[in-house]
């Protein structure tokens, strides 16, 4: 008896260990399918920097024959002090600008810099109200829609049981033909009723019109702000206008009583005989390179930065801008090819994501976060998605305005293969 009982353990020991060994097998088979068939992403969180748009151009290094005084646009010349011919040392006054039509002209843009900042603001408010209350109308649809097919059914469910009672009555043919008509007009009308209930759902939902207003705007007040500070900056000199170089005057471009113009105020040539580079550069960049803007130039040999703009005028094609920038004459070789960086930044946005991680679908921006849910089969990761608003982006990153997001979301930026929301997915190892 003793040695059935033990054979009896034994084989159930056995079965057990077997039973083990297969859910030890199938557990590592599962672990390796999910390996293989949920996406691994990477994630970020959104930071706080500025954009920085980059021109690169190449040109090539000339001998400086003759040099421009410039000044910005439209300011009112009080006196000019100089004539053609005459000699004039690095730093001389040239002439002098009308002092109270400076300041004017200044209020005049800083005017309207504030204008369409406040535009800007408004438009931001009325878009983030719509948004609210698109997304309020739509769920109030979808609810009442729901609604509607729950009530529907109910009465079209009560008038077939009333049907069926009145056929199982044996009433009277009118009587049965009367309730079977009210059935078929319940179900018509719920149709008609859950038809004009849907399409109120698609109306609620519809797209927005694209508004691009906000940009375009942020264009304007970056150059205004441009303007702003060089004519600033020629307050602080009083309104004087010096000599850059020594060298003799070649022309008088504006008289006094005049005002300036978009050109050159004076002309003149450049003693050092220094070198001068000459690139082009696409009207379509035009915007990211000003007179007096910094930028680097850079050789096999030589790298020079922080170096001033000095003109930049339309091409005869009107195709390109050619951009000169004059040099010291102990920098480059002469005939040399050279390349032209100029980096422009935007204003500092508290909310940016790498552009990679933006994603558009039927002309709504939105990002994918990884949110941990629980679920039936334990703690998971999850892609969800969620909306934003993009205020300005360049080849690397995109402001976005930060209602939706914060510093604690995880985006996603990169994926081994197509994630969608809803997805499960596993984040890789830093």
């Amino acid at each position: 008896m003793k040695r059935i009982k033990k054979a009896g353990n034994t084989a159930w020991l056995k079965g057990l260990a077997w039973l083990l060994g297969i859910m030890l097998f199938f557990t590592v088979i599962s672990r390796a399918a999910d390996s293989l068939t949920v996406p691994r992403v990477n994630v970020g969180s959104p930071s706080a920097r500025k954009l920085q748009y980059t021109v690169s151009v190449e040109g090539r290094i000339g001998k400086n024959r003759e040099i421009s005084v410039l000044t910005q646009p439209d300011l009112l010349v009080k006196t000019m002090l100089v004539s053609e011919g005459q000699r004039v040392q690095k730093g001389e006054v040239l002439a002098r600008l009308d002092m109270n039509q400076l300041q004017e002209q200044i209020d005049g843009v800083e005017g309207e810099k504030k204008a369409l900042e406040l535009q800007n603001q408004a438009v931001k408010e009325n878009r983030s109200r719509a948004w609210r209350k698109q997304k309020k109308t739509l769920a109030q649809a979808k609810d009442d829609y729901v609604r509607l097919r729950r009530e529907n059914r109910k009465a079209v469910a009560a008038a077939k049981k009333e049907l069926a009672k009145a056929r199982a009555d044996s009433e009277p043919k009118a009587s049965v033909e009367e309730k079977r008509k009210a059935v078929e007009e319940l179900r018509s009308a719920a149709e008609k009723e859950e038809k004009a209930a849907e399409r109120a759902v698609q109306e609620a939902g519809a797209e927005p019109e694209a508004d691009n207003s906000i940009e375009v705007n942020n264009i304007s007040i970056r150059k205004l702000q441009r303007r702003i500070d060089k004519l600033d900056g020629i307050r602080k000199q009083k309104g004087r206008i010096t000599a850059p170089e020594t060298g003799v005057i070649t022309g008088v471009l504006v008289n006094v009583g005049q005002k300036t113009q978009d050109t050159s105020l004076i002309t003149m040539t450049d003693d050092s005989a220094g070198l001068m580079f000459q690139g082009q550069i696409m009207v379509s960049d035009a915007r990211y390179v000003s007179v007096g803007d910094r930028i680097m130039l850079e050789s096999a040999d030589c790298k020079l930065e922080d170096i001033a703009v000095t003109s930049v005028e339309m091409d005869e094609s009107r195709e390109f801008m050619n951009v000169t920038v004059l040099l010291p004459a102990d920098t480059f070789s002469l005939g040399e090819t050279v390349t032209m960086t100029a980096v422009r930044e935007s204003e500092s946005y508290p909310c940016t994501i790498p552009v990679k991680a933006l994603r558009q679908e039927s002309g709504r921006s939105f990002v994918l976060t990884v949110q941990t849910e629980d679920t039936v089969l334990g703690l998971q990761e999850v892609a969800r998605q969620e909306e934003v608003l993009v205020l300005e982006k360049n080849g690397s990153y995109a402001a976005l305005d930060g209602e939706s997001l914060d510093a604690e979301s995880k985006i996603i930026s990169a994926s081994d293969r197509y994630v969608k929301a809803g997805d499960r997915v596993r984040v890789k190892d830093e």
